[in-house]
């Protein structure tokens, strides 16, 4: 097996190869990426590398890409990578040779690039990526170490209870225009200021974050202004829709029972309901949702203010979807939304010669920068 770098002319491959490997959560869920398999590394950077596992005859046996960021941290711009996509086929060769090349690639891209970390995010459902990634059964050839950097949830928000409180009354909720790029700017900075590896911190950095997803705009930002119309809040719904869409192959017992439970409450208007798996239907139906991009609210209450409204703006079949880390009190789902989670972990890998980096000390509870349009 020959490990190299993938170009363009291998993207029609990669793309059979990744539908082929759906991602298995409470549901089996295809990711398809229509025309473009790199598109989703261009929405997160403008500087990637994937790296492709091929037998003789050119057929992909295993792909990783790392996503080279531009981050800050400790006062200071840092630039780290982000190791995703991690796919192995079922072969034991294709295993036992990917091993062989995962740590010299690091090692090599951590000079090549001048990066201060590595991290890579893990669907803790997945128990295979785990087996093969983090904790693999034997430890007689060298591989990098995975250190649990965060525990993290992605959120699905499906419905409200009618016992759920109306938005704070004295917020006005408006919808972004460049009128208030400076306050939007000055508030992003104020929070980022306590997330470790956010890349978002200068008027700069944020319009580029802003500039790189398809289609996206100011205008979608929902900013929230307190009586005094200060800034306390904002949020950006954006859907992938066309560009990157998650089929529901097959609904698991639990998730059969939560989805039969969100169509009976959608008879009182209380929730939206998830699309029809391809097991049942024989016709492959994308789930219809939008992504809560750029987080950011001073409080709780404010919070749940912007959730509410994004979400009567959605389309009525769209539900919404964002990450929050377990420790991140100001981003728990309130009690009063029907939501779904799946369990995720952020690692910090490092190659046997490393030590353990600070930030992966207990006493340091910050929560890194997590975008759950960026996960798949």
């Amino acid at each position: 097996m020959q490990l190299e770098i993938a170009s363009e002319s291998d993207n029609l491959k990669l793309l059979q190869f990744y539908e082929g490997h759906p991602v298995h959560t409470w549901m089996d869920l295809k990711v398809e990426r229509h025309q473009d398999f790199f598109a989703p590394y261009r929405w997160q950077s403008d500087d990637f590398r994937t790296y492709v596992l091929k037998e003789g005859d050119g057929s992909i046996q295993a792909v990783a890409t790392f996503v080279f960021r531009e981050t800050f941290y400790e006062g200071k711009p840092t630039r780290i990578a982000l190791a995703t996509d991690l796919k192995v086929s079922n072969s034991r060769r294709a295993i036992m040779s990917w091993g062989q090349h995962f740590l010299p690639v690091m090692e090599q891209l951590q000079k090549e690039k001048n990066l201060s970390h590595v991290f890579s995010h893990i669907n803790l459902t997945e128990t295979s990526v785990l087996n093969t990634f983090v904790r693999p059964r034997q430890m007689k050839r060298p591989l990098p170490r995975y250190f649990l950097f965060r525990k993290f949830r992605v959120i699905g928000l499906h419905g409200l209870y009618p016992s759920a409180p109306h938005p704070v009354k004295h917020l006005k909720i408006r919808e972004g225009s460049p009128v208030h790029w400076d306050a939007l700017v000055a508030f992003v900075q104020r929070r980022n200021q306590y997330r470790p590896f956010t890349t978002a911190w200068t008027p700069e950095s944020l319009e580029k974050k802003i500039q790189r997803l398809p289609g996206f705009k100011i205008s979608d930002f929902l900013i929230a202004f307190d009586s005094q119309e200060n800034v306390v809040g904002c949020l950006a719904p954006w859907s992938s829709e066309g560009f990157q869409d998650f089929i529901p192959l097959s609904y698991g017992l639990k998730a059969h029972n939560f989805r039969q439970a969100l169509k009976f409450l959608n008879l009182f208007g209380m929730t939206k309901k998830l699309t029809k798996p391809h097991s049942r239907t024989g016709q492959e139906a994308p789930l219809s949702f939008q992504f809560l991009t750029n987080i950011c609210v001073d409080n709780e209450d404010v919070f749940d203010s912007l959730l509410q409204v994004a979400f009567r703006k959605a389309r009525k079949d769209q539900f919404l979807v964002y990450a929050h880390c377990d420790v991140d009190y100001r981003l728990n789902p309130p009690e009063h939304w029907i939501h779904s989670t799946i369990p995720h972990a952020l690692y910090a890998v490092l190659p046997p010669s490393l030590a353990v980096p600070d930030f992966l000390s207990p006493s340091l509870n910050l929560n890194p920068e997590i975008e759950a349009a960026y996960l798949y």
